[in-house]
């Protein structure tokens, strides 16, 4: 069974907001770099996701 997490715009926008409300507050180094690093990984996610639906759907 192929376990799959969908990545949404939203959740991509909200990764978003959260490092930049953290950069604009003046939070921590440490926690900007942290929501930063959570950001990257969303939008690769998603890319990722795009990426396979696009192979699946050539493939078929």
């Amino acid at each position: 069974m192929d376990m799959r997490i969908e990545v949404t715009n939203a959740d991509v926008a909200a990764a978003k907001r959260a490092w930049s409300r953290a950069v604009e507050s003046g939070e921590s180094d440490a926690r900007t770099q942290v929501l930063y690093d959570s950001l990257r990984r969303v939008i690769n996610a998603q890319a990722q996701q795009m990426a396979e639906d696009f192979r699946a759907k050539r493939a078929s």
